[in-house]
Parts: structure tokens; C-alpha cells; sequence
């Protein structure tokens, strides 16, 4: 019986071929991708309503540059619990390592995460529910993103939903505000781009009910901002938060930069049950602090605190 020789360039043709298909992916595509990693939170600016108990939104879906994130689970927020701070993950996913510039994300208002309905809602004190309807299909683009994917780095991003402008209230109902205030209600930033601005505020004025403070980029904020219809106040603000009873308040998920305070003081002056505004406080300071002009570094925890010591007419 005859053996049959292979020739030695033949043999390792045949090597080298099977090598290469054997590093295939498991979709035969052989072509590598440098990738990095991708989280993202979401957390929430207070609504100064005290009849709000809570605020529940459903994500059904994340898009960068208009293709789903692969693997996102629908879920279901509650976004007033979101505050301070507090966070919650949305995903964290390998992403190709380049740059997206458009994040959104798309609101389901039928369903929730179990498939009840309806997907967002306000929640009252006395346990109702207010059904709230996006416009369109529910895709809302986050303004000023930018989302650089490094190779084999790990980049952490916050989504801050403002409810307080998301929302437009009439009477004792609730209702989404149109798209583009929607999309202008939602602030990317990047945990390493951003500070914490923080402190311990004494109430001098004898004043009470609600403390809500609002931080502008520094010298941009007016006296129009005050003014007008309830539901269009201090858009311009890039976030705000309530005094807590203790007198402390806090700002997280700032980016670096310089920012001004203002607060103002929240009553329920006809006992309707709901809180109306009823002026600007006059804030001093220690010497050290200018509250017209505070940086805010990375990674920083920056400390202002400062006193209410009247009540503007």
C-alpha cells in the first residue's frame, strides 16, 4: 500500500489557513474592534411641588448615534427617589472605541418595565396617578453629548433628568412639557468632568415653608428669571435643590466651572395645598465666599456656606 505525500509548502498552507479561521469571532467576522467601556446612571433635580409623592418614568430603549445599546433592559424609574446624588445604573456595556455624538434615550408612556400600565405617571400624596404622555415616539435627544469610548478605559456618565423643568402643572394635574423643554431638561456629564458643591445655610428671616436654590453658570443669572407663569421659572438654571430640614443643601454632578446661587423662598400662602413662590432671599457670606462667582473643580467637594437674611418684596 502506498502512503501519500503532502509537500512541505502545501502543509503549511493548510496550517496557516486553519489558524485563521480558527480565530474567527462566532459570527465569522474576523476583523478585531479596540473597545471600552461605557456606564451610564441617571439621577434627578427636585420638583418643588409638595403634593408630588413620586415620579416614575420607563426607558425602553438607549440609542448612540441612533443604534440601540445592545443588551439594555426596559426599565422603570422612579426619578424623584434620584436626588442628592442617589443614582441609579442604567447599563454598562463594551463599546467600539470612537466617539458618538448623539445620546438618546426613548420613553415608553404605555407600559412599564412589567408591562402595566401606564409607563410614566405622577404619583400625588393621596396615592393617584397622573398619566403623562411624551410627544412623538418617545425619543428624546440629550443636548451637548459627546461620548468619547477609549480603548480599555472605563467611562462614567450621568444623565440628570430636571423634573422641575420636565413638568408643566396646571391646577392639581401634571403633564410632560413638549419635546424640545423635555430635551433640555436632560444634562449629560461625565464622572470625571464634575464637582460637588455643597454647604450650611442659616435661615435669619424667621421665613418658612420651602428653601429651593438654583446654580446658574456665573453671571447668567436675571431678575426675569423669577417672572412669569409658574412652569417657566428659572429654565436657564443649570440645576437646582431643596434646603433640607437640617439646613444643609447640596449640588452633585456639577461640571467644572464657576457657578452664582440664588434662593428663594416657596409658600402655600392661599391653603391650596400646593407651594406658590413668594420671593428671592437676600444671601451674605463669610468673606471668603462670593456667591456671585464659586468655582467648582473636578473631583471636588466645594464648600459655601452662607445665610438667609431676608426676604426680598
Amino acid at each position: 500500500m502506498k502512503s501519500i505525500l503532502f509537500p512541505t509548502r502545501l502543509l503549511a498552507a493548510f496550517f496557516v489557513l486553519a489558524l485563521f479561521v480558527g480565530c474567527g469571532d462566532d459570527d465569522g467576522n474576523n476583523i478585531s474592534t479596540d473597545q471600552g467601556t461605557f456606564s451610564l446612571e441617571i439621577t434627578d433635580a427636585p420638583i418643588d411641588d409638595p403634593n408630588v409623592s413620586a415620579v416614575f418614568v420607563t426607558i425602553a430603549e438607549v440609542r448612540l448615534d441612533g443604534e440601540p445599546i445592545s443588551g439594555f433592559q426596559k426599565t422603570t424609574v422612579e426619578l424623584s427617589a434620584l436626588q442628592n446624588g442617589v443614582t441609579e445604573m442604567l447599563f454598562t456595556t463594551d463599546l467600539e472605541a470612537k466617539t458618538y455624538n448623539t445620546l438618546e434615550i426613548v420613553l415608553d408612556d404605555a407600559t412599564d418595565a412589567a408591562g402595566n400600565s401606564p409607563g410614566a405617571y405622577v404619583r400625588t400624596m393621596d396615592g393617584a396617578k397622573t398619566a403623562l404622555t411624551v410627544a412623538g415616539d418617545g425619543a428624546l435627544r440629550v443636548e451637548n453629548t459627546s461620548v468619547d469610548i477609549e480603548q480599555g478605559t472605563t467611562t462614567e456618565a450621568v444623565i440628570d433628568f430636571d423634573l422641575r423643568k420636565a413638568l408643566l402643572r396646571s391646577g392639581g394635574s401634571y403633564a410632560f412639557a413638549g419635546e424640545s423643554r423635555l430635551e433640555s431638561s436632560l444634562r449629560y456629564v461625565e464622572k470625571d468632568e464634575v464637582g460637588t458643591l455643597s454647604g450650611t445655610v442659616t435661615n435669619a428671616t424667621g421665613e418658612e415653608g420651602e428653601v429651593v436654590i438654583y446654580a446658574y453658570a456665573a453671571g447668567t443669572y436675571t431678575d426675569t428669571e423669577a417672572e412669569g407663569d409658574e412652569n417657566n421659572l428659572f429654565l436657564n438654571a443649570v440645576s437646582s435643590t431643596r434646603l433640607s430640614g437640617s439646613g444643609d443643601y447640596q449640588f452633585a454632578f456639577l461640571e467644572a466651572g464657576d457657578y452664582e446661587l440664588v434662593a428663594f423662598s416657596y409658600q402655600d400662602e392661599d391653603n391650596d395645598g400646593r407651594l406658590e413662590l413668594a420671593g428671592e432671599f437676600r444671601l451674605t457670606a463669610g468673606l471668603s465666599i462670593n456667591l456671585l462667582n464659586i468655582s467648582v473643580g473636578v473631583n471636588s467637594n466645594t464648600s459655601a456656606n452662607f445665610t438667609l437674611s431676608a426676604l426680598l418684596p
